[in-house]
């Protein structure tokens, strides 16, 4: 396997040095590219070295962790909190981190973690690998099942199965014609440039629908779209010429 290339943040010298200890003796595959107490430091430093994984610290002088990592979306890296307080886990997994571990760090958690944030590193590299190859064969017949980046490695799905499609950070959810809701870790722009422009289209910043399910449509300053599964979603204004177009040769195709 390849090295995964980390950054260290926190505020207390000896907790970044303990911590690259331990990442030298037990995750052998995680290379330290860099380490800081400064939050605005590490904020310079991730944008130039780019890394694939970020150690952070929650409370820091000047900016904590969550507000490094909001300067930072989309997050182009995976994170594991190392913090002394147990009360920020949730607010942490608001931000996608991949793990949060709680000083003084065990080594048994620090492993699962990395762990963790390697297969989800190798996800994306081979779902990155499938989106190139998908996108330079977008003159070819349109493929009749898209591949979703799940937590447990890929799930292919019928195109026609898709009934919307909604931005949620850095994941997607996709709302199938069988109720069911599939997470996927790529953003919304990344599909929309795969899902096929006769039959998708993306009526808000939020939300992408496949023409075949709608129900209704309300007149509004953007409108409204009922879906056949009972889902109400609005319509941008600056929107909306287009989705009616699309809509209407949609309509003259299926005539």
């Amino acid at each position: 396997m390849a090295d995964i290339h980390c950054i260290l943040i926190d505020d207390e010298p000896q907790n970044l040095k303990l911590l690259q200890q331990m990442l030298e003796m037990h995750c052998k595959q995680v290379k330290v590219l860099g380490k800081t107490t400064v939050a605005q430091d590490g904020l310079a430093m991730i944008e130039e070295l780019k890394p694939e994984l970020v150690f952070l610290d929650v409370e820091m002088p000047h900016m904590n962790g969550f507000d490094l990592l909001k300067k930072l979306e989309p997050l182009s890296f995976e994170v594991i909190f190392v913090t002394a307080y147990s009360h920020y886990a949730i607010e942490a997994f608001e931000h996608h981190a991949t793990g949060y571990i709680t000083k003084p760090v065990n080594t048994e958690k620090l492993a699962a973690a990395v762990n963790s944030a390697i297969k989800r590193i190798e996800e994306k590299k081979v779902n990155r690998n499938l989106f190139t190859l998908l996108e330079q064969n977008t003159r070819q017949p349109a493929p009749d099942k898209i591949p979703l980046s799940t937590s447990n490695g890929l799930l292919f799905v019928r195109i026609a199965d898709i009934v919307y499609c909604e931005s949620s950070g850095n994941y997607t959810h996709f709302y199938m014609n069988d109720d069911k809701k599939i997470v996927v870790s790529r953003q919304l722009g990344e599909y929309e440039k795969l899902l096929p422009e006769n039959t998708f289209t993306r009526i808000h910043d939020k939300y992408i629908i496949n023409l075949a399910f709608i129900k209704e449509y309300t007149k509004g300053s953007g409108g409204e779209v009922l879906l056949e599964n009972g889902k109400e979603l609005p319509v941008a204004s600056r929107r909306k010429e287009d989705f009616l177009a699309r809509f209407e040769k949609w309509i003259k195709r299926k005539g």
